[in-house]
């Protein structure tokens, strides 16, 4: 891991936006996220070891980061860590109505989104 990773990393935890993923208690990956309104360029970044500042009283979720270990029953519990994470979004953030998460920062003119909401 590099030293602008470990700075992301460290950043985001301390601005309480990394969520460690558990399956039977054992780590299975990591989250990050801002919370904002409106302007979703915003968090579509050239350079994804960015932090931007957000607003923790905005409407959306925007998943930012979104890593899991390649274990082959991973998939199965994707739903129940998925609920999990609502769960936490809603009771933490409770002006947030969706999450959106943009898959592709590269061209972010085009970026696969999805959107759920909370």
């Amino acid at each position: 891991m590099t030293n602008e990773q470990k700075q992301y990393y460290y950043e985001m935890a301390k601005r309480d936006r990394l969520l460690m993923l558990y399956v039977n208690g054992k780590s299975e990956g990591l989250l990050t996220f801002f919370i904002g309104n409106g302007s979703p360029e915003k968090y579509i970044r050239d350079d994804m070891w960015s932090v931007v500042n957000d607003d923790p009283k905005g409407n959306t979720c925007y998943i930012d980061h979104l890593l899991t270990s390649k274990d082959r029953n991973n998939p199965y519990a994707s739903l129940y860590v998925w609920h999990n994470i609502k769960n936490h979004i809603k009771n933490n953030y409770p002006l947030v109505k969706r999450i959106r998460w943009n898959r592709y920062k590269k061209n972010w003119e085009e970026p696969k989104t999805f959107k759920e909401g909370v």
